[in-house]
């Protein structure tokens, strides 16, 4: 799963793309739950925050906002790695982009 947060990192490095509207693949009843919990465990992601690349779920893409943020500092890319975060966490509780 840290692979694919990395893959959606390093898709959406020259263009921000928000997190998908729908998702499929879960138990419709708990999707709100779902996205409340994930939102919950990967708002505070901090690409610039060391302690973060040690996740073994988020570090991949923590640690890829950080170098493209160093290629590219006119652009903050902290979203992005949230956005990457937030999608890894959506997938391992069963749910994929629809």
């Amino acid at each position: 799963m840290a692979m694919l947060g990395a893959a959606a990192l390093s898709a959406c490095a020259s263009t921000p793309v928000p997190a998908p509207r729908t998702w499929v693949g879960g138990d419709p009843a708990r999707l709100a739950a779902d996205q409340a919990a994930c939102h919950k465990e990967t708002d505070d992601i901090d690409a610039g925050q060391a302690n973060g690349y040690s996740d073994s779920r988020y570090g991949v893409a923590s640690a890829l906002a950080e170098a493209i943020d160093r290629d590219d500092p006119l652009t903050n890319h902290r979203g992005e790695a949230r956005v990457a975060a937030f999608q890894t966490c959506m997938g391992d509780k069963g749910w994929r982009p629809g």
